[in-house]
């Protein structure tokens, strides 16, 4: 069975000392943006067992939070905010980004629908 996952193709450099500077790699994601009111699309896309609502009552630790998805790759749940971005990593895990963050970070990836 091929690695799902392979290693770089080149390694990184060796830092002799304290931290370097590092540019992220070009790497299409696939997200949706949790509106509070798409939680069957949202569903459609992590899963039920990764997505999550928090009902307003039981938002004791942040009012703010409508949500959680669950990280696999740390093994832990995530609050998540209106607004949101639920992005599906390299390794199939899901986490939230902040909508301002995305918006800087992510550019979207023509398809052949949109060239048209």
């Amino acid at each position: 069975m091929p690695d799902q996952y392979p290693a770089p193709a080149a390694p990184l450099p060796e830092l002799p000392w304290g931290p370097g500077r590092f540019r992220k790699r070009p790497v299409v994601i696939d997200a949706i943006q949790w509106t509070g009111g798409n939680l069957a699309e949202v569903i459609a896309f992590t899963g039920p067992a990764v997505f999550d609502v928090i009902e307003p009552t039981d938002r004791i630790e942040d009012p703010e939070q409508t949500a959680q998805v669950y990280d696999e790759l740390h093994s832990t749940w995530v609050g998540v905010y209106t607004g949101h971005w639920i992005i599906k990593g390299i390794r199939g895990e899901f986490y939230p980004c902040a909508e301002d963050v995305f918006a800087v970070t992510y550019e979207p990836v023509p398809t052949a629908e949109t060239a048209l």
